[in-house]
């Protein structure tokens, strides 16, 4: 392997993705286990939820952020920290292109920490509807080059995890819960090589050694390791006991197995115009075929913001905490959840 170079102002190698037809968002709602209408249903999108067009996934946007790090460090890249933001709507049929730079690169004893900054590149609209801050920590070997930049005011290390405030004029069943884990969730099933081929095949062009063992066994692993991001979806139910609702204006989001992005459920907020607002992640290790998912969800805090031209918008902040049922703790995320018209 050729000595790293970390130049300050030096671009990262491009992830270009799509189109993203109609079909490839149904593959990955199949992937994910997600069946949001938003991002298949046209009508729905267009005339329940007011958007242009269906809309491309956000949680699908975030691997190709860890995929753009694998691309240009290593498949097996540690990823400290990885804080994304969605500013706008990417929609079907729209070209993303993954652009990165680094910022800075630091020495920390036999490692070197490396601040990058994110952007996902809408080619037809010409603009940046996604932006993200990743720290990634690689060996110091012989001859990897430095050059510093300026990283102050970059994201640190690790995330907030503490309770901040809870708005008056939020609801009171959801100031009810502030501090609160409101939500504890197993796996019913450990992860299985099946999955993570139907998961990685979503994605597109992903490493090896997320779905074949002889890759996992030559980078070290004693099994095949799932996505860096992967826990968050990795929680699996019985059959039937989340089913879909028949209803017309259903979400979709009712037969959803994940924590955090079910807020609504325990706090009685609708679940219509719900938006993801973003995720600051914070990786710990791989999740490994055969070892099953433990997650809860604490409510950090809530506030109440005027929409520039809608009603009141309810935003929640949950500390969301990944684990094996072992555990081993595998990631822990804060996410943001738009609540629009509650």
């Amino acid at each position: 392997m050729k000595p790293l170079l970390c130049e300050a102002g030096a671009a990262l190698a491009a992830l270009r993705k799509g189109p993203h037809t109609s079909a490839h968002l149904v593959r990955w709602c199949a992937a994910q286990q997600n069946w949001d209408k938003i991002h298949y249903d046209a009508g729905y999108a267009q005339q329940r939820a007011g958007l242009k067009e269906r809309v491309i996934n956000g949680a699908l946007k975030q691997h190709y952020l860890t995929q753009a790090l694998q691309l240009n460090f290593s498949p097996t890249v540690r990823i400290q920290r990885l804080k994304y933001d969605f500013s706008g709507p990417d929609y079907v049929n729209e070209t993303l292109e993954v652009q990165g730079e680094i910022v800075d690169a630091c020495p920390e004893g036999d490692d070197l920490n490396v601040y990058i900054t994110l952007r996902i590149w809408n080619l037809e609209q010409a603009q940046a509807n996604t932006l993200a801050k990743a720290i990634v920590v690689v060996p110091q070997e012989a001859g990897t080059m430095v050059e510093r930049g300026a990283a102050e005011g970059f994201i640190s290390s690790r995330i907030d995890d503490q309770p901040g405030q809870i708005d008056p004029a939020a609801p009171a069943s959801v100031r009810r819960l502030h501090g609160l884990v409101y939500e504890r969730l197993d796996s019913r099933f450990p992860l299985d090589l099946s999955r993570l081929r139907l998961f990685c095949d979503a994605i597109g062009d992903m490493p090896r050694l997320h779905y074949d063992q002889s890759a996992a066994t030559e980078a070290g692993y004693r099994h095949v390791i799932a996505p860096h991001l992967f826990p968050i979806h990795g929680l699996e139910t019985l059959p039937d006991s989340l089913p879909l609702s028949s209803e017309l204006g259903a979400l979709g989001r009712e037969a959803v197995n994940e924590v955090g992005r079910n807020f609504g459920r325990h706090s009685g907020i609708p679940d219509h115009g719900m938006v993801n607002g973003g995720n600051d992640v914070e990786f710990f290790s791989f999740l490994e075929v055969g070892e099953t998912v433990r997650a809860q969800s604490r409510l950090l805090e809530a506030r109440v913001r005027r929409g520039r031209s809608s009603g009141n918008m309810l935003i929640t902040t949950s500390l969301n905490t990944y684990s094996t049922t072992s555990g081993r703790l595998l990631l822990r995320e804060r996410q943001s959840i738009l609540y629009r018209d509650f």
